[in-house]
């Protein structure tokens, strides 16, 4: 396994799993059509954001989307993980720890004292974001009308 940042090219790779990805991270919550999560995606990457990609070979087999935020009552620059994905048959091996841990390590040479993410309850990444050190700041609660 190898991880790089993304090629433009690689980036396409990326763009058709992009809407799985979200979907299954927010455990369904969010049906997201592939325009819509491929412009997220893009708007991340329009403000500076990365994406580094784990490859097997040539294959494409996981990635991670992250770029830098202003903390609305603070005004400090964090660092925030937008999206973390690994192909199901690749799951297991320690590929979305490696992920985290080089996207981190980037986030914080450029500066940044804290990284943030969302995870949406009953996702099973929340296990390893504790393992990485991420612990609970807010709990966002929602009720249909």
């Amino acid at each position: 396994m190898n991880i790089t940042h993304a090629t433009l090219q690689e980036i396409k790779g990326v763009l058709p799993h992009i809407g799985e990805s979200l979907q299954e991270g927010s455990r369904g919550f969010y049906q997201i059509g592939k325009d819509q999560a491929s412009k997220m995606m893009q708007d991340v990457l329009d403000e500076d954001g990365q994406i580094q990609i784990a490859k097997d070979g040539e294959t494409i087999i996981g990635w991670v989307l992250y770029g830098q935020q202003k903390d609305s009552f603070t005004g400090e620059d964090i660092g925030f993980i937008y999206d973390l994905f690994v192909m199901h048959e690749y799951r297991g091996q320690g590929i979305a720890k490696s992920l985290m841990e080089n996207a981190m390590t980037e986030l914080k040479l450029q500066g940044m004292n804290s990284v943030r993410l969302v995870v949406y309850a009953g996702n099973y990444a929340k296990e390893l974001y504790e393992k990485l050190g991420f612990s609970d700041n807010r709990t966002v609660m929602s009720k249909k009308l």
